[in-house]
């Protein structure tokens, strides 16, 4: 058997295994995404929840939040009498689930797919390998943060990590080419990413990223500045855009800055002593306990946790650390642009009180990186162990 051969059968069966997988888990939960949408339950789920009654026991799930938000919004609600405080697009996308199959959960299920196929398109731009691309989909497919989006869906999360990967891809491509174009879609997908969630925190992540990329690649500064300019005005312009029922209702952009203020205000005025928090997500990724910043702030347990887990975040930290050692693969855009993204997202979750679902963004990255690292050894390691026994097997046979 060739190597060609091998390197080609290998990593199809993994990717079949993959989405079999993948089948598997959305047969288990069809029922989800064969309801139909109820308006008048999620009005009453939202009208007697913990945002209209004050300490009402009856607790509105982010699910059934961003459902009926969405659903209100694609009806022509101004967006910034409910839910402000979280970024619109997501919801408007849920909306747009709502409105074309009157179900919310399956543009999640769109995602999530999209998402697949654009790390696919990551990996084997980076590498030209199919060993890494279904080394890297088959990480995804398989972790618990991925496939929880999908049995708890909808939720923001997957949104958010099809913009980023998107962002990813196309400063990839401009940065081989060089094509402007390229460069203005790396702008509109970080302005979808900034638009799905908190938007200042979105923002910061990801400038603070980009200049450690150009501090490893060693970009000339009239290059770093151009290259900010560009992404920062048109991912900032789309975040505005997002605002559109807003303005066509009326609103000003005073107004507009006005909700920025408000929204940056809501969030400081938490009372969550980040002190007792600090590291949670390692405590969550290493031994499934983590503090909610309830009062005691208890440690619970996530149900979906997985061996896979602790093991995937020290393959991927090694992973990035191999590279950035490697003269190679440190001129690679991809490694540098990952470890940038992952060390300061690591800092970022390390002082923030989390939900185990923030772990997906930390995940796939971790998984390219895993895909591109170990994806190259395999590929020189395995097709010359199946010809060992191939040829074993052979001698065996002539033997007797």
């Amino acid at each position: 058997m060739g190597k060609n051969t091998i390197a080609l059968i290998l990593p199809t069966i993994l990717l079949i295994f993959s989405f079999l997988y993948l089948f598997f888990v959305i047969l288990q939960n069809r029922e989800l995404y064969l309801e139909k949408f109820d308006p008048k339950l999620y009005e009453k789920k939202y009208n007697q929840s913990q945002w209209v009654v004050p300490n009402s026991k009856n607790v509105i799930s982010d699910e059934d939040l961003f459902t009926y938000v969405g659903y209100r919004y694609v009806k022509g609600l101004n967006p910034i009498l409910i839910n402000p405080e979280t970024a619109h697009l997501g919801k408007y996308l849920i909306g747009l689930s709502i409105l074309l199959f009157n179900n919310q959960r399956v543009m999640s299920l769109a995602v999530a797919f999209l998402s697949l196929f654009v790390i696919s398109h990551i990996v084997y731009f980076s590498t030209k390998s199919y060993f890494a691309l279904s080394i890297a989909v088959f990480l995804t497919v398989v972790n618990t943060s991925f496939t929880d989006q999908l049995i708890h869906a909808p939720q923001l999360d997957i949104y958010q990590l099809l913009f980023f990967l998107l962002f990813i891809i196309f400063f990839l491509i401009y940065k081989k080419v060089g094509f402007k174009l390229f460069l203005f879609s790396a702008g509109l997908s970080l302005g979808y990413f900034i638009s799905t969630k908190f938007f200042l925190v979105g923002f910061i992540i990801m400038n603070i990223m980009l200049l450690a990329y150009y501090f490893f690649s060693k970009t000339g500064i009239k290059k770093i500045f151009i290259e900010l300019a560009v992404l920062n005005l048109i991912s900032l312009s789309t975040y505005v855009f997002t605002y559109i029922g807003y303005f066509i209702l009326g609103g000003t952009f005073r107004g507009f800055l006005g909700v920025q203020k408000y929204i940056f205000v809501f969030y400081e005025s938490s009372k969550i002593e980040i002190s007792k928090l600090l590291g949670s997500y390692l405590h969550l990724i290493f031994f499934n306990n983590w503090r909610y910043w309830t009062d005691g702030y208890p440690i619970i347990h996530y149900q979906y946790w997985s061996i896979l887990w602790p093991v995937v975040f020290i393959l991927g930290l090694l992973s990035a650390f191999k590279l950035l050692l490697d003269k190679k693969a440190r001129k690679d855009d991809l490694t540098v642009l990952l470890t940038s993204f992952l060390i300061v997202y690591n800092l970022f979750l390390f002082i923030t009180p989390i939900y185990p679902r923030y772990l997906l963004l930390l995940f796939v990255p971790l998984n390219i990186l895993v895909a591109v690292y170990f994806g190259r050894i395999l590929e020189r390691v395995i097709p010359n162990l199946f010809r060992n026994l191939f040829r074993h097997s052979g001698l065996s046979r002539i033997r007797s």
